[in-house]
């Protein structure tokens, strides 16, 4: 018979392995990313909110340009898609990184589609030998692709590319030094089809309460720390935003905020947007609030 502390040493090795291949992703990035986005293109293919969602965010003509210039379907060719923007500390968000995992592509196959469509845009590729390892840039040093094994590559800024790969040679902090995503990450990522967070800078909370002040609604995210988005895999139209924020009192004074708005939305928004806002339901668990909506209604007003 199977002890009680062999049973929890277990249950622990395991609840361990699930927080190493949720956190794994930290490692691979940059610290100076303050926004990640992550698709798992094999969770994706079942899960119909998660479609829905990118159907309503990323234009068809991005994604027929990849099937006619590379003859890839940009999903069936993946297992991963990961896009982070980078901004320091002490500066506004700069850039934004790619890194993609091949399913049905190679490296190699990836890096000759991100060429041909960098060339067809007028653009030329180079060879760059950079301080953390060898790029391909186009000549103006704005747009960068590196291999990093057999089946993933990286695009970027030369900056973005280059500190992609310090990160992947131990030479660069990783993202999982950043405390608020680390903290966040794995409770967005387990088990999602779709995840993102972002650790907002000052200045885009700022923005944002002027905003609301102009349009004469609420402002809901004071004392934000992180903004999360999740699609659970399988999903049939629910989408969670999840916001942490500096105290528990914050949080529901957010979340009653929300509430507000919800029952009374601002004029001006229209159909499907208004119908997509009656869906939405707000909890709130000590300093964290929870937004669920059905994006299953954008699938056919789109």
């Amino acid at each position: 018979m199977v002890s009680i502390s062999v049973t929890g040493m277990l249950f622990a090795a395991m609840q361990h392995a699930k927080t190493l291949r949720t956190t794994r992703l930290l490692h691979q990035l940059p610290s100076t990313a303050r926004a990640v986005l992550r698709i798992d293109s094999a969770a994706l293919e079942k899960t119909a909110a998660g479609k829905t969602l990118l159907a309503a965010l990323v234009a068809t003509e991005q994604l027929s340009e990849i099937e006619m210039v590379c003859a890839l379907d940009p999903f069936e060719a993946l297992s991963e898609v990961v896009a982070w923007i980078r901004g320091p500390d002490d500066q506004p968000l700069q850039s934004i990184g790619v890194m993609l995992k091949g399913r049905a592509a190679s490296a190699g196959t990836l890096a000759a589609c991100h060429r041909a469509l960098v060339e067809g845009r007028g653009g030329t590729v180079l060879r760059l030998d950079g301080p953390s390892g060898p790029m391909l840039a186009n000549r103006e040093q704005q747009s960068a692709i590196a291999v990093i094994d057999d089946r993933t590559i990286v695009a970027g800024s030369v900056t973005t590319v280059s500190e992609a790969i310090g990160v992947q040679r131990g030479t660069a902090p990783a993202l999982i030094e950043r405390r608020s995503i680390a903290a966040r990450w794995p409770f967005l990522a387990r088990g999602s089809s779709i995840s993102a967070i972002l650790e907002p800078p000052g200045h885009w909370i700022s923005a944002l309460e002027r905003v609301a002040e102009r349009l004469g609604g609420p402002f809901a995210l004071e004392g934000a720390q992180t903004i999360g988005l999740l699609v659970e895999s399988g999903s049939a139209g629910a989408v969670v935003f999840s916001i942490d924020v500096s105290s528990a009192e914050l949080a529901a004074e957010n979340a009653a905020r929300m509430r507000d708005w919800i029952t009374s939305p601002p004029e001006h928004l229209e159909p499907p947007w208004t119908d997509l806002l009656r869906t939405a339901r707000v909890s709130v668990r000590d300093r964290s609030i929870e937004v669920t909506v059905d994006v299953s209604s954008l699938s056919t007003a789109l």
